[in-house]
Order: structure tokens, then sequence, then C-alpha cells
């Protein structure tokens, strides 16, 4: 690692890691010593002063310098009103320009920072380049207005990279990372302290897509607020949608996008209707093998039930009967059911009794029949407010 580099981005967590990553090679390849961080009104005439002044304390020293933007010369976009002229710096970075030619100690590392819409120009980068490293790490541009995506293959490549970062050997599924990607858009900073959260919260040193929906976003009028209300037994979040639905209010998908009015109430019945089959088959399973009691609600609401009675107890049993019996409502075909969705399924069925599930399924015909014609809306919400309260 060269002991003098300029590390520039326009993403503040892309550099901040860059930065990281230099300082660390810059003090290791010193001697292990640490950084000393100047001020960010740190002005040319006084990093040099620094620069050429040995100090009492130590005799090898690192300096990083924070927000020197306005000493560079910004490369301007083709086609932009300023052509293709560079905003000039506003700041004279001369004195440190020259110190650089001349050379510095080899007992001095020096890590400059910038945060700069583009890549940076100018007499202080090409002395930089001379004398170290300069590291421009590029943010991947937007998609293109006629391209039907909501990331670049580029942007999800920096994406994995930053989630690979930190969460190590956490491994994520192709469908929760694609969900966490789609959902937050490109927020390199957002991501990493999503990821955090996920790697921390998984059982098995996995992310599934279920963990991420139950841990991760807002999501009021989105169709993942159903989920939870179906296994919490609240109407008021589901009427909510359908009434937001009507008035014309957005409503997005379980992908986060914006959904055709007309396909709400169909949604919002499908989605039910797979949940209440998964909760009555899950009361029929535990009843069968002796775990309805562990279903009543008064044992299910301990704090610390999931830890203690579920995932150190009798769910991973549970889990592992449930994937004996497959195919049914709770395992079809090869996707895998987490421990962490199948304590959340447990402890709502519990909140039911055989005959509201029951009655609630043999009411779906009556009620999609309804959404064909004059009254939709009020044939839902009379189904859902029987059934969830």
């Amino acid at each position: 690692m060269a002991l003098v580099n300029l590390v520039a981005s326009s993403d503040d967590y892309l550099l901040e890691e860059k930065v990281r990553e230099t300082v660390m090679s810059v003090c290791a390849e010193l001697g292990e010593i640490e950084a000393e961080v100047l001020s960010d009104e740190t002005t040319p005439e006084e990093l040099a002063v620094e620069l050429c002044s040995p100090s009492l304390f130590a005799s090898r020293r690192v300096l990083v310098v924070p927000q020197i933007g306005s000493w560079l010369d910004i490369s301007a976009a083709r086609g932009s009103e300023q052509g293709d002229k560079a905003v000039k710096a506003t700041v004279d970075a001369g004195p440190v320009v020259r110190l650089l030619e001349e050379g510095l100690s080899d007992d001095i590392g020096l890590v400059l920072v910038a945060m700069c819409g583009r890549a940076p120009k100018g007499a202080l980068v090409k002395a930089v380049e001379k004398a170290g490293g300069f590291h421009w790490v590029p943010v991947p541009p937007q998609p293109k207005p006629w391209e039907d995506v909501m990331l670049t293959d580029e942007q999800r490549a920096v994406l994995r990279a930053v989630l690979a970062r930190v969460t190590r050997d956490v491994r994520f599924t192709a469908s929760a990372e694609r969900l966490l990607f789609d959902r937050l858009g490109f927020a390199p900073r957002l991501l990493a302290s999503e990821g955090r959260k996920l790697a921390a919260a998984s059982d098995d040193g996995t992310v599934d897509e279920d963990l991420v929906r139950a841990l991760s976003f807002p999501k009021d009028r989105s169709l993942d607020v159903v989920r939870d209300a179906l296994l919490a037994r609240r109407a008021a979040p589901v009427l909510d949608i359908v009434g937001a639905a009507e008035a014309g209010i957005a409503v997005r998908d379980r992908q986060g996008r914006v959904m055709n009015q007309d396909r709400v109430a169909r949604a919002l019945l499908g989605q039910a209707s797979t949940v209440f089959q998964q909760l009555l088959y899950l009361r029929l399973l535990a009843a069968e093998n002796g775990f309805a009691e562990e279903m009543e609600p008064k044992r299910t609401s301990d704090r610390f039930w999931y830890p203690s009675k579920f995932k150190k107890g009798f769910g991973p049993h549970l889990l592992e009967l449930v994937e004996a019996d497959a195919p049914s409502p709770l395992k079809a075909g090869s996707k895998s059911l987490s421990l962490f969705a199948l304590g959340g399924l447990f402890k709502g069925a519990g909140r039911y009794g055989d005959d509201d599930l029951l009655n609630a399924i043999a009411d779906l015909g009556r009620v999609e029949t309804a959404l064909r014609g004059d009254m939709p809306t009020e044939a839902l919400t009379v189904w859902f407010s029987k059934y969830l309260n």
C-alpha cells in the first residue's frame, strides 16, 4: 500500500469503507501505528506544516484529512451546462501539491478524503497519483428510463459486495437478497444496517425471504402487513388496505411495487386463504403430535417463548414433522421452511380455533363470487371483520 492516498466517491458509505480499508493498510505499513484525523477545516497550508513538522511523541505518523473536495477540480458531466469543463477547485491546494512533488518523508503516511459527485481531476490528483495512489470508488449509474428494472446488474454487484462484507459467513438466499435489494434500492449504508440485523437473527447461518419480510421495512399499506395481521388476528391493518385501495391510495405488493387497484382485493383474499389453510393444517398436526397445549396464547405471549420454548425446545422436532409430511399447505415444492417462520405460524395458529378456520375457508367461495359483483369491497370487509375479530 502506498503511503500517500486520495480516496473519493459520491456515496458516503462506500467512501467510508474504502477510507477505513486504506487507513488500516497505511498504518500497518508504518508499523501498526494509530492514525491522526485532522479537522474538517484544515487548510492546505496547515496540512503542509503538519507534513513538515516532526512530532515530539511519534517518529512515524499517519494523517487523515477529511472533506478536501474544495481542493479538487471535479469532472463535469458530458452534455451538462458546463459542457466538458471541470468545476474548478475553490481552495488552492498548491502547498500540498508542491510537497508531494518534492517527496514526503518515509515516516509519513497521508490519506486525503473527498466526497464528490464525479471523479476529481487537477494538480492535486496528479501529484497523489505520482506519489502514491488515487482511489475513485464509482457508484454504478441508475437504470435508464427505458429499462424495466429497479436496479442494474452493476448496482446489484456493488450491493452484493456490501452485504457479504457485513454479514461474513451468513448466507442470504437468492430470494431474500433480491427482496432486500429491491425494497431498499441502491442504499449501501441502509443495506449494511439491515444486513447486520438479519444476520444476527439467523438461526442456522442462512437468511431467507421470510426472515427479511419479518424483520425489515415499514409495512404500512403493503401486502406484507396482511400476513402479520392474519397471524395476530387483527382486522384493522387489513381493512386499512381495503379502504386505501377503494380510495385510490397506493398499495404495494410484496416486492414493493404499486399494484393496480383492481388486483388488491383478490390478492388479499388469496393471501388470507393460504394463511388460513396453513394455520388449520398446523393446528391439526400439533394436536396429532401432542403440541396443542403449547399453542395457547397465554404460553406463546411470553417474551421468551420463542428462544427458550420453541427454538431450543419442541420447535426443531415440529419442523421435522412438517418436512416429513410434505407436500402440505406448509411445505410445497422444494422451498424450505425456516424455524423462525414456523414459530410465527405456530403462535398465530393458537389465536384461532379449528371452527374459526374451517368456517373462514368454507366462506371463501361466497366472497370470491361477491368480488365479481357490485359490492366487492363490502363483501371483503365483512369477511375479514367476521374472522379476524
